[in-house]
């Protein structure tokens, strides 16, 4: 165990006015530890989906310039650049706020609320109605779509719509079998990446409550 730490949370006792003792001040060490440690995993798992999302996001729409070729393919690039830059930004304001924190001894119960506040707005976003049923099946509609229209070559639109009319039902069975197939693994993947490390953030909050 490092001295360091040791001899400031022994003064921080002090500064309080509430003197701990040995298997305190080790209880609290105890809990920096595991605090830091899972905010460093949900550090990296940040930095891990904003690469991901950016290389797959340029990858797709540089694959879009070169295969669609149809009057609407500026409508659909744009488009689709915002998408997913609003996605990817979303995720990069969540990560700025926690990208600087350090859970230190002095600061340590405050910084954990607030970090696991901002975590949690993150994997409730991932968890939510809005997220399982309109955005995720928007996206395998979109996808749908850009690889209808890279089919079609030049073709109208109206001859697109008729493609669909005529099929509409095995469309529709399509993207409920896909956004069906995608939500769990959405859901685990957010478990995995993050849940899972916010539920240890909680209990060390927890954990250090119960010293003080």
């Amino acid at each position: 165990m490092d001295f360091k730490d040791i001899k400031n949370t022994w003064k921080d006792s002090f500064n309080n006015n509430e003197l701990l003792n040995k298997d305190e001040i080790e209880a609290k060490l105890k809990i920096k530890s595991k605090s830091n440690t899972a905010l460093n995993k949900v550090k990296r798992n940040y930095k891990i989906e904003l690469v991901l999302g950016v290389v797959s996001s340029v990858c797709f729409v540089v694959w879009m310039s070169i295969n669609l070729s149809n009057k609407y393919n500026f409508i659909f690039l744009v488009f689709t650049i915002l998408f997913f830059g609003t996605l990817i930004l979303f995720t990069w304001r969540n990560y700025k706020k926690i990208r600087r924190t350090v859970l230190s001894n002095e600061q340590l119960k405050p910084a954990l609320k607030k970090t696991i506040k901002d975590i949690e707005k993150y994997v409730n976003f991932n968890k939510s109605n809005f997220t399982k049923f309109l955005l995720l099946p928007f996206t395998v509609i979109l996808g749908m779509f850009i690889g209808l229209f890279v089919g079609i070559g030049e073709k109208e639109i109206s001859e697109v719509f008729l493609i669909l009319e005529s099929g509409i039902i095995k469309v529709l069975l399509l993207v409920i079998i896909l956004s069906a197939a995608f939500i769990p693994i959405s859901q685990y993947s957010n478990k995995k990446m993050y849940k899972q490390h916010l539920d240890e953030l909680k209990q060390c909050l927890e954990d250090f409550e119960e010293i003080e």
